[in-house]
């Protein structure tokens, strides 16, 4: 179990959503686009992922969050994808620690290990438009 990670802050109320919501179509939605990011310095070329960044930070500007957060957790502003699983596994995470985590240091080190992997290491992704 990880202790006081982050900040105190008001906490997204995961405990409002039944397991149905919690481990919908959504989450499973969520969760596959999460391992594709995850696993894309290896799938494609840093520069569609830095692409793919800077849409959704665009999202996160023009709609105040996150579309898919928005449908899965009924437009709850304060939802973030993670937070609630880590706190069902005892992790105790603050939302504001979870929401930096989701939205800048993710994104930061799937970059990071882009260029590492396919410019300095000389790597080619699986799929390469040429980009």
């Amino acid at each position: 179990m990880i202790k006081n990670f982050g900040k105190n802050s008001s906490e997204f109320n995961y405990k409002q959503y039944d397991k149905k919501v919690l481990f919908g179509p959504f989450f499973w939605l969520h969760l596959f686009l999460e391992l594709v990011f995850i696993a894309s310095p290896f799938l494609l070329s840093w520069k569609l992922i830095l692409l793919g960044i800077i849409l959704l930070e665009l999202q996160f500007l023009i709609f105040n969050g996150c579309l898919i957060n928005k449908l899965h957790f009924s437009n709850d502003k304060e939802a973030v994808f993670l937070y609630p699983y880590l706190k069902m596994l005892d992790i105790d995470i603050s939302y504001q620690s979870a929401k930096i985590l989701m939205r800048y240091v993710v994104p930061v080190v799937v970059l990071v290990v882009a260029i590492l992997w396919q410019i300095v290491m000389k790597n080619v992704p699986i799929v390469n438009f040429g980009v």
